[in-house]
């Protein structure tokens, strides 16, 4: 898993040169949480909502897609362990592209507006979540194809 800033992205186009249409659609995209938005070698979607305790749920992994995830306003925190690490918990749906896996975190780390990360086929991660109380997010999610 990568963490960095959003000035940053651009940076990670060597891992697939498609981030870069991703990276374009996602700074011409009008915000609208019920629309995902179609690009060559991918797509982007917005979210907003409330975290829920880090404990809750399970991490999922996707064999399709890389994750971008990008923290428009408030925060979250993000679980991170190797899916080698992680036990299956749902097997591998391929038309959502999702495994669900539980297991321990090898790492848990707040995103913060202007922050965001990148999420390859081994990092099993586990999203908007808090530890103490709950916070309100806005973000954005690009699906990048492998």
């Amino acid at each position: 898993m990568i963490f960095d800033t959003i000035e940053n992205l651009a940076e990670y186009t060597a891992l697939n040169p498609k981030i870069d249409n991703g990276l374009k659609k996602f700074n011409e995209a009008e915000i609208d949480y019920n629309k995902r938005f179609d690009f060559d070698g991918g797509y982007l979607f917005f979210q907003e909502g409330t975290t829920t305790y880090i404990d809750e749920g399970t991490f999922e992994a996707h064999k399709k897609y890389i994750d971008i995830q990008i923290v428009l306003d408030g925060s979250e925190y993000v679980a991170w362990a190797p899916i080698d690490q992680l036990a299956v918990d749902v097997t591998y749906n391929a038309e959502k592209d999702v495994v669900r896996l539980n297991g321990n975190p090898k790492t848990t780390m707040q995103i913060s507006k202007g922050m965001a990360y990148i999420c390859l086929p081994h990092d099993g991660h586990k999203a908007l979540k808090h530890i103490d109380r709950a916070t309100i997010y806005k973000k954005a999610v690009i699906k990048i194809e492998i």
